[in-house]
């Protein structure tokens, strides 16, 4: 077995180093000389294995990408057998560890930079484009004669409710996000009507 690439395992280090600093200082406190100094490398380590900030920025999108991918993979895989799009709601609607806080704190800090930066608006298209195939087909086989065009508006709401409730979570209004996931799942029993 081969030792781990050394240039993998920097870019990994520097990456974990801009999540940290976006969870202590927000992404506007991000700088290549504050990732430097958590990573414990010279600005020029950073600039070598990755390059400027703003190309730490797209990595770090390119890695939650990634994440958001295998998530939903792996959440089809141990769905039940019915019921499935109520189980999805139940699982996507976390609030119970810090865990997710940051990784929604992460991902509001990616977020506002996509206007700024096209490789991250792409992210996060993929990741948009990725839930709404992946609950549009759980939605197909809960409710099986609904139209293609309610299944994917239901998806886009559930999707709008899972970034809304997301936002919710480092405030702690875990009662709104309750409410959320409720009506989640209430607008799935739409699609009974179809």
């Amino acid at each position: 077995m081969g030792r781990p690439s050394l240039a993998a395992l920097r870019v990994e280090e520097i990456l974990d180093a801009l999540e940290a600093c976006i969870i202590e200082k927000g992404i506007q406190g991000a700088s290549l000389e504050s990732i430097a100094d958590k990573a414990g490398f010279k600005r020029s380590i950073l600039r070598h294995y990755i390059g400027n900030r703003d190309d730490i920025i797209c990595a770090l999108s390119v890695r939650w990408s990634e994440f958001y991918a295998r998530q939903w993979l792996e959440l089809l895989t141990w769905l039940p057998e019915v019921n499935r799009a109520e189980s999805f709601i139940e699982t996507i609607f976390n609030v119970e560890s810090k865990e997710e806080v940051n990784k929604t704190i992460i991902g509001e800090a990616l977020f506002s930079e996509a206007k700024r930066l096209k490789p991250i608006k792409r992210d996060q298209e993929k990741i948009m484009a990725d839930f709404i195939k992946h609950f549009s087909d759980v939605l197909v086989s809960d409710y099986p004669t609904s139209d293609a065009n309610s299944i994917e508006l239901v998806s886009h709401g559930v999707y709008a409710n899972y970034l809304l409730a997301e936002s919710f979570l480092p405030l702690k209004l875990v009662d709104k996000i309750e409410k959320i996931k409720q009506s989640s799942k209430l607008l799935c029993t739409v699609l009974l009507c179809k």
